[in-house]
């Protein structure tokens, strides 16, 4: 291998290893070995040693962009180019070398240019007309050192800059190079700046209100002394916006000269007063100096604008989402100019709808039947007005109300309110018991419903009770509070009652809400009574022992039947139950009856049997009873018991001699069944004898062949008397002794003979 091919070959393979080792990202600096060597600066070659300049040693970057490629200053001020790298997606590059070359025959010079970043390679200023820089890791700012933010340059990722002035007129011509780009075409851009001595002012942008008129200037002067410049060309351009033109002229571009104050003046004016902006393009012109040859220069071009602002005109109105018929409510319209200009002879008008009367307004409105109208002058921009407007719905529906508003310019504008208008509805429902007895509670139920569309408030029912109704306290009204009732919404009240005596009742009740709602509702109940009367017969008398037969017939003389009926009757002591008839049971001194239902004027007899076992007034009881009715009734009967006397007289030694005493013994015996009273024995001695003695339970005395004993008070039931009288025979033969005996209970005396036979 000659030693020029070895050469190459070792070029080829340094160039190999600086494209694997160095341009492997992207993002590294592939054109220096001093990554990432820091301190002092060092100055390096554009492209990497032993091979860069015949290799592609940056095949990421291939694109240069310089901005502004053309640009005018004024002298004395500084001037920053922009470059950035690119990749094939337009991706700026970041470490990139960028060489900045003033060319001679230039004026102006470098003032600095980017030095970002701590690495030994970073960017620097060669001379006056060379420097180099690389293109930013990141984004930063350029700020010019003053308070306005607003010409602070904002650089990106892969960027870098460049700063040049001069202090003459004259132009600059600048070559920006990339080395890192491979194509010789692309990696060189070219820029120039004019400097002049002169510097201008743009007129600001402005607003005005529409229709009227406005001066735009613009000031040209020398940048070095500030002196007004004369004679220089503006052109003013109306770019878009409204119809409007330019004076002088009156069309759509004025040129103007800049007087002895350096101010070229023009007037703007819309066509028709319109809103809107208007922007314009100014455009400054160096005039041609004939005398030392220089051709006229344009100098800047400059916009601004020109913004119409028109009056506007709102209004809104509102009004409750509902309301009662006849309750009155306010529309309140609210007319406001949005603008910053004011809004002239603005008048509102609002016709009612047929449904809507109106009460009231302020301010006051002229009014001619359902049509108001308010003139309301000027409203300044920003300001508003306010109209409030009372009215009263008439009927119920739907209610849709426009206020409309007008002012100069031809501006308007509407707004709608809707209300419903809605009308409460009350229904009353009374029920009560159709009928009872007069014992019985009256259940009453009272519902009140609101049957209309709008709510129903402070709602009462009052019930006042008819005469001989009263509640179960004693009270003779009812109140009830219903409050509020919504559409559809009810209520209920229960309350009983208590009648006081028969007869048919109807019963109001009224329900009364706000705005005179009111309604009534009855009910009717028949209140009637079971009447029960009782008749009980039976014997006025009986002897003890003997039977004794009632009868009992128990009638209902009521308007109603008398239900569970049951009749009873007691038994006193001295009688003794015997029988009953139609089931009746007897049990612990009482016969009861179940008689059921016993209807109205219907009647129900059963009978008993009874045995008289004492003597006495026997009152005997009945009593029959149902719901709501109650009777008795009671029969007496005397009870007697039979006096029976048996009157006995024995001789106790017949036959008996002359001279001998015969005993006469008297058995008085009570076989009834009562006692005997003053019960009094009468003897008559025989004329064969004479009178003895006498003895017994009381004294006896002779007078003659009488003997009379003391009456006997009391002799009881079965009970004996005995009594002795004892004669002395006087002559032979049958001797007839009597016995004549009286007492309260016989009504003829007894009398008894005994026969003696007297001998010798």
């Amino acid at each position: 291998m000659t030693g020029i091919k070895r050469k190459q070959h070792l070029l080829a393979i340094s160039a190999a290893i600086v494209a694997l080792g160095l341009f492997g990202c992207r993002g590294h600096m592939p054109h220096a070995f001093t990554w990432p060597a820091g301190g002092d600066t060092q100055y390096t070659h554009p492209e990497p040693p032993e091979g860069g300049y015949y290799t592609n040693w940056d095949p990421f970057a291939v694109e240069l962009e310089v901005v502004p490629l053309e640009d005018l200053n004024p002298v004395q001020t500084q001037h920053v180019f922009i470059a950035t790298v690119k990749d094939k997606d337009g991706k700026p590059l970041p470490n990139r070398r960028i060489e900045w070359m003033i060319s001679e025959g230039s004026v102006g010079h470098i003032v600095e240019v980017d030095e970002s970043g701590w690495r030994a390679s970073r960017g620097y200023k060669v001379s006056n007309t060379f420097a180099v820089s690389h293109t930013n890791n990141g984004p930063h700012i350029l700020d010019r050192g003053n308070d306005d933010p607003s010409d602070d340059i904002e650089l990106t990722e892969g960027q870098t800059w460049c700063t040049i002035t001069s202090p003459i007129e004259g132009d600059t011509y600048m070559t920006v190079y990339a080395p890192g780009i491979y194509d010789w075409n692309k990696h060189k851009v070219f820029a120039t700046k004019h400097w002049y001595d002169v510097k201008w002012e743009f007129p600001p942008p402005g607003t005005n209100p529409t229709g009227t008129t406005h001066d735009f200037a613009t000031m040209v002067a020398q940048y070095s002394d500030g002196m007004p410049l004369e004679g220089y060309q503006v052109t003013y351009t109306i770019l878009d916006g409204p119809a409007a033109t330019l004076s002088p002229g009156g069309g759509q571009t004025a040129t103007v000269m800049t007087d002895a104050n350096g101010l070229a003046n023009v007037t703007i004016s819309q066509v028709t007063p319109a809103g809107g902006t208007n922007n314009l393009e100014i455009d400054i012109v160096r005039p041609e100096n004939v005398q030392c040859c220089k051709p006229p220069v344009h100098i800047a071009t400059g916009h601004t604008s020109k913004t119409w602002i028109p009056p506007l005109i709102a209004i809104t109105k509102t009004a409750p989402a509902q309301k009662m018929v006849n309750e009155t409510f306010q529309y309140n319209i609210e007319v406001s100019n949005p603008s910053t200009v004011a809004a002239t002879n603005v008048v509102v008008t609002d016709v009612l709808p047929d449904g809507i009367a109106y009460e009231s307004s302020a301010p006051s409105a002229q009014v001619s039947g359902q049509s108001m109208s308010w003139s309301l002058g000027t409203i300044d921009g920003g300001a508003a007005k306010g109209i409030v407007v009372t009215v009263r719905g008439t009927r119920v529906g739907e209610f849709t109300n426009c206020a409309e508003v007008t002012a100069d310019q031809g501006l308007n504008a509407r707004d709608c309110a809707k209300t419903i208008i809605v009308e409460a509805k009350l229904q009353l429902e009374k029920t009560c018991t159709p009928e009872v007895t007069v014992c019985d509670p009256i259940e009453h139920v009272i519902i009140v419903r609101n049957v209309g569309d709008g709510p129903a408030t402070n709602v009462k029912i009052v019930d006042n009770l008819p005469d001989g109704i009263v509640t179960t306290d004693g009270r003779s009204q009812i109140v009830f509070d219903a409050g509020t009732l919504n559409p559809g919404q009810a209520k209920q009240g229960r309350f009983q009652t208590q009648p006081q005596r028969t007869g048919t009742f109807v019963n109001r009740a009224v329900a009364t809400a706000d705005g005179g709602l009111t309604a009534e509702a009855e009910c009717q109940t028949v209140v009637r009574q079971p009447v029960l009367k009782v008749d009980k017969t039976g014997p006025a008398k009986r002897y003890l022992g003997r039977p004794a037969d009632y009868q009992i017939t128990v009638t209902n003389t009521g308007d109603t039947a008398a239900q569970q009926t049951v009749l009873t009757d007691t038994v006193p002591a001295g009688l003794t139950f015997v029988s009953a008839s139609d089931g009746g049971q007897f049990s612990g001194g009482l016969i009861t009856w179940n008689l059921g239902t016993l209807a109205a004027g219907a009647s129900k007899t059963v009978s008993m049997t009874f045995t008289a076992t004492a003597p006495g007034t026997m009152r005997n009881t009945a009593t029959a009873k149902a719901i709501c009715a109650e009777a008795e009734d009671s029969a007496e009967m005397d009870v007697e018991g039979v006096s029976a006397i048996l009157l006995e007289v024995v001789d106790v030694s017949d036959p008996i001699e002359i001279g001998a005493n015969e005993t006469y013994t008297i058995i008085v015996t009570n076989q009834g069944t009562s006692a005997d009273t003053n019960i009094q024995l009468v003897c008559t001695v025989p004329s064969e004898a004479e009178f003895v003695s006498a003895e017994g339970p009381t004294g006896g005395t002779a007078d003659g062949r009488t003997v009379t004993f003391a009456p006997l008070s009391s002799l009881a039931p079965k009970a004996k008397a005995t009594f002795r009288v004892v004669t002395k025979g006087l002559t032979e033969g049958d001797t007839r002794f009597k016995v004549s005996l009286t007492s309260d209970q016989l009504t003829s005396p007894v009398e008894e003979t005994e026969s003696t036979h007297v001998y010798k």
